[in-house]
């Protein structure tokens, strides 16, 4: 039986026309796209991928201060069926003192039924282009405070601000996508660019006393693999009422880790927006005729099996090279967005699960725990580097098949180089680090033997396999819990003497969000509340914690495992909602 085809297609979000308005003092907006993209089904599909509910998403960067905004920014899907795609294409005002305005939305579908039929068939093909198409936005999916806006906008100025609002998007096929196999084929998934983003969070900087606080985005390429799917925990009834939604207590909490996940992750005109290994991010070749040089290069890199520097040094420079003894706190999420900002006792979250957090309280997520970045010894060859991190077990064994690790002149349970941060560490290659990741969630809980996958995963070369290693550990591994006391302490040097000076303290459900403006008292007590939560997180290290943890934890998960017939349907009505 035949395969069916499958493709790779590059889509440009071109531009808007007539966007409402939202800002009455200047007439104009902050707009951006959020677009969310199912494949499309035959009338008469059947078998697997008619069965796969499967969505991803992708947003552009905001356009400030305009009604005619120009994003030229693109997105390359891979694994799309012949039937091609759905995208929904919701248009947004930026808020960042709020939620964002709705604008309007539009329902697209690539091929269109009505433009593309060709021998009684509406399929993709080699060569496929759309050119660029207009696209009507409903603004009945918008707010009726900027369509009232938008009206009066126009009366004031005479006709000179429009409402008949236009989205224009194209779409071509690459060419023919990547075969997978297994758990993996079938599957529709972001394949680039890789685009990074960084929020600059003034009121964790000011509770935390950093320099500056940073909480970071980047889209690995895909596909996460199948087997990285990990479920929320729920090992206890406020747990899964948090996660629901449901009763006051569930609802508050719920509301209140949503509000804390805007604030850290906060768009603004501050925030950082770009794509690795391009100067220019809004300017793709080709004007709809040609492939842009960006999406080339990601098609590319994808066969070759070339490592790609750029991502690898980008990584390097969004985690300060692992210097000062940074630790991180992590998600990645199933469409292959990963995010993370700089943890450890003096960034303690601890009255609400930070992965929660992070995760913005999806019930599941790929991967969650902790990393950090350090150089690698001199002394180990880098060609047995990557053999050793993709295939290392979670006890640190090496897995069946790989290559055996080269041996280092020091003993594995010290960390060569982490006192002594080099003076110009983005002078030195990828290859000379290293990036140290966990699985130590309590919510997620990721299975210790899913890390080699986790490193496997990471390290293919078009995410981060210029790295010199991926070493993925068990965060009940005691050479890791010394590796990090060790980073600890380094911390606590370059921060000049205590590491709990500063603390971001989620807030508990019967207090006030951190997403709004607090009094000196109130933040005085909850830098002090947070302070004695750290405090009393170190007392937990003594001799056997781990084991009852460990213990504790599996209970838990069977608990949770239990209660397998909710997750289901709470799977399904999830899944219900989206459609």
């Amino acid at each position: 039986m035949s395969t069916p085809a499958r493709y790779t297609c590059e889509i440009v979000f071109n531009r808007a026309a007539n966007v409402p308005l939202a800002d009455l003092n200047d007439f104009s907006s902050d707009p951006y796209i959020l677009a969310t993209l199912a494949p499309a089904r035959h009338e008469n599909a059947s078998g697997p991928d008619s069965e796969l509910p499967q969505t991803i998403t992708y947003r552009t960067p905001t356009s400030r201060k305009t009604l005619n905004p120009t994003w030229n920014t693109r997105w390359i899907v891979s694994g799309v069926p012949a039937s091609g795609f759905e995208l929904n294409l919701s248009l947004l005002d930026e808020d960042p003192g709020d939620r964002d305005d709705k604008l309007g939305k539009a329902t697209v579908r690539f091929p269109d039924p009505n433009l593309d039929r060709e021998d009684g068939k509406r399929e993709f093909k080699e060569g496929w282009d759309s050119g660029e198409r207009e696209f009507k936005v409903h603004k009945r999916h918008g707010s009726v405070r900027t369509r009232l806006g938008t009206y009066v906008a126009k009366v004031v100025t005479r006709g000179r601000v429009g409402h008949r609002t236009r989205i224009i998007v194209s779409v071509r096929v690459l060419g023919s996508a990547p075969s997978l196999e297994e758990d993996d084929a079938g599957r529709i998934y972001t394949l680039g660019p890789h685009i990074f983003v960084r929020h600059f969070c003034p009121l964790a900087t000011y509770l935390t006393g950093a320099r500056s606080f940073i909480a970071n985005r980047i889209h690995l390429s895909g596909p996460v693999p199948a087997a990285l799917h990990h479920r929320y925990v729920g090992f206890a009834p406020f747990i899964k009422a948090m996660f629901k939604a449901k009763g006051i207590k569930g609802i508050l909490l719920n509301r209140t880790l949503h509000k804390q996940h805007r604030t850290i992750y906060r768009w603004d005109a501050n925030t950082i927006w770009g794509v690795i290994g391009e100067e220019d991010k809004t300017a793709p070749d080709g004007e709809g005729k040609e492939p842009s040089e960006g999406a080339k290069r990601e098609v590319a890199s994808k066969e070759e099996g070339k490592p790609d520097e750029a991502v690898a040094r980008k990584f390097l420079d969004m985690t300060s090279y692992g210097t000062e003894g940074r630790i991180f706190t992590y998600v990645i999420l199933l469409d292959g967005e990963w995010r993370f900002t700089e943890t450890g006792e003096e960034f303690a979250i601890q009255m609400l699960s930070k992965h929660t957090m992070h995760a913005d309280v999806a019930l599941e997520i790929a991967f969650s725990g902790e990393f950090f970045v350090r150089r690698v010894h001199a002394a180990e060859p880098s060609s047995k580097k990557h053999a050793a991190a993709a295939g290392e077990q979670a006890n640190g064994e090496q897995a069946d098949g790989d290559a055996a690790p080269a041996q280092d002149s020091h003993p594995d349970d010290e960390e060569p180089d982490v006192d002594t941060d080099h003076p110009d560490a983005s002078s030195l290659p990828p290859s000379a680090y290293e990036l140290v990741i966990d699985n130590d969630s309590g919510t997620y809980r990721p299975k210790k033997d899913l890390l080699p996958t986790l490193a496997k995963y990471l390290s293919r070369p078009e995410n981060l396999g210029a790295l010199g290693r991926v070493r993925a550990m068990d965060g009940f591994d005691e050479k890791l819990k010394k590796w990090k006391e060790q980073r600890t302490e380094v911390r606590k040097r370059a921060k000049g003497g205590n590491a709990t000076k500063g603390v971001v303290r989620q807030a508990s459900f019967s207090s006030s969000s951190s997403g709004s403006s607090s009094s000196d008292e109130g933040d005085r007590e909850a830098a002090e509340g947070a302070r004695q939560d750290a405090e009393a997180e170190r007392q937990k290290g003594e001799q056997g914690q781990a084991r009852q943890a460990e213990k504790e934890d599996a209970q838990r998960a069977k608990e949770n495992d239990d209660d397998d017939q909710a997750a289901q349907e709470e799977k399904r009505d999830v899944k219900g909602g989206e459609a």
